[in-house]
């Protein structure tokens, strides 16, 4: 084995050791476009899966942008996968589905990305994969701090890709450098596609890649991609440390009002600037259920109001929300008149309250539209298939969960172990990878056991909470309609 094949090969087992990526008798779904990067990271995982015990499954989206070389990709995946003896799932997109965002090049992309996690997910899903691997390198890295770097965003945005996304996405290649990658290939005798599009300098990314990184090697710094990934790193972790305890911070000094979010201000106050902005960024998704619209002028704008010896006022934010300050208390809430998240024909807007299940037992819902019925029943009187749950209605261990039961809406910081997942994810993004809209998100009721949760109602059980072979008694929580 040569210097570049060994380099390499060590190289992303110490990215996967140092992430906690993998673990045996994993299934990866592995993302592949043909290019470099993308078949580099299918020969890594091909050569490294039988020591690693991994079951490989290859994923391709044809996106149908360039016609016959388009479809010569895809044939190119299929060959490949099937030449290494994998499995292979590959999906089209025809023309129709780009009609909509015709215009703008760099609205073609956003689509084009949203589109490939979409299909990626959905395979996963199908195949059952535990993870999703992406081709992703480290001169990516520094190339998303650049672009972000100049559209101007915060410490988040120019914390850039991450290894590991909820335990389910990742990158093995995010430490390797593409130069090192195309090496291998040359060394291993690997083909690859190569996409025309790449060399569009219409195209920002493209840009900065071949011109701007290029001068700055040049001109300013030869190390230039690892400096800035290396600071996309620092950042990170920054953000990570920032975020855990804004977190912590807010379960300690938040209540519920209704449908109104209240913090203590003086508590608000005294925690560094960073926290604050975060902390009261989670407290407007809870009430909102999302940041959209929200600025950083909108987020200074109501911090303002803890400033000075009064500390009174109020501020006005898009889409009918008001932050005011009184009594020593920050309240987040919908202004009156503003649409709510839930709306009766001939009724004022209703939002998602807890509300408490007894076992058995059932309980009315009316901010979610239902009702929660819970039975318990022997094992061998339920011949239905247990494995059908998590939609209508959930089949758990019901002696891992004593009533009652609290149904609420879901919460900033709220994670759960979604069947067959090797790890706890955020309810935020298992709800985003299942493309429920924005809106809907905050109308999902989640039942909890203590604080744990038990299931993410219309979607998915806590694995923790599951029926196995030593269950005795099977808790059945159904949905029905309000009465």
């Amino acid at each position: 084995m040569t210097h570049v094949i060994s380099t390499v090969e060590r190289q992303v087992r110490r990215t996967i050791a140092r992430y906690e990526m993998l673990r045996p008798q994993d299934r990866v779904l592995v993302a592949v476009s043909g290019g470099s990067d993308s078949t580099a990271l299918l020969a890594l995982l091909h050569r490294l899966a039988p020591e690693m015990k991994l079951d490989l499954h290859v994923a391709h989206l044809d996106h149908g942008w360039r016609g016959r070389a388009s479809a010569r990709d895809a044939e190119f995946v299929r060959r490949t996968a099937v030449r290494l003896r994998l499995p292979v799932t590959v999906g089209h997109l025809g023309p129709r589905v780009w009609q909509a965002g015709e215009g703008r090049q760099s609205s073609r992309e956003a689509r084009a990305r949203e589109l490939r996690h979409r299909f990626l997910v959905e395979t996963a899903r199908e195949i059952g994969a535990h993870k999703v691997a992406l081709g992703h390198t480290r001169d990516d890295q520094a190339e998303s701090f650049l672009l972000r770097l100049l559209r101007g965003s915060g410490a988040r945005g120019l914390a850039g890709t991450y290894p590991v996304v909820d335990g389910f996405i990742i990158r093995p290649l995010i430490d390797t450098r593409r130069g090192d990658l195309l090496a291998y290939l040359k060394e291993k005798h690997v083909s690859y596609r190569v996409d025309a599009t790449n060399r569009d300098l219409t195209l920002t990314r493209n840009r900065v890649r071949r011109k701007l990184l290029p001068l700055l090697e040049r001109e300013f710094n030869p190390k230039i991609v690892e400096a800035l990934a290396h600071a996309a790193d620092l950042l990170r972790d920054e953000d990570n440390y920032l975020g855990d305890l804004a977190e912590a911070k807010y379960r300690q000094i938040v209540s519920r009002r209704g449908d109104s979010v209240v913090l203590r201000a003086r508590e608000l106050q005294d925690l560094p600037v960073p926290v604050r902005r975060r902390i009261l960024r989670l407290a407007l998704a809870e009430v909102r259920g999302d940041l959209r619209r929200i600025a950083l002028q909108h987020v200074e704008q109501s911090l303002s109001l803890l400033d000075g010896p009064r500390r009174r006022g109020r501020v006005s934010l898009p889409d009918g929300t008001a932050v005011d300050v009184r009594e020593g208390q920050l309240r987040i809430a919908r202004q009156a008149g503003a649409a709510g998240p839930e709306t009766d024909a001939g009724t004022e807007a209703r939002s998602p309250r807890e509300a408490l299940c007894p076992v058995p037992g059932e309980v009315a819902l009316p901010g979610f539209g239902l009702r929660l019925r819970a039975t318990v029943v022997p094992r061998e009187d339920l011949s239905v298939d247990l494995r059908t749950g998590g939609r209508e209605r959930a089949f758990l261990d019901a002696d891992l969960l004593p009533g009652p039961l609290l149904i609420r809406p879901r919460r900033p910081g709220d994670r759960f172990v979604p069947l067959g997942a090797p790890g706890t994810r955020k309810v935020k993004s298992f709800l985003i990878d299942r493309k429920v809209p924005v809106d809907d998100r905050g109308r999902i009721p989640l039942v909890l056991s203590g604080d744990r949760i038990a299931w993410v109602v219309d979607h998915e059980i806590d694995d923790r909470f599951k029926v196995t072979d030593a269950t005795r008694r099977i808790l059945v929580l159904e949905k029905a309609p309000p009465r």
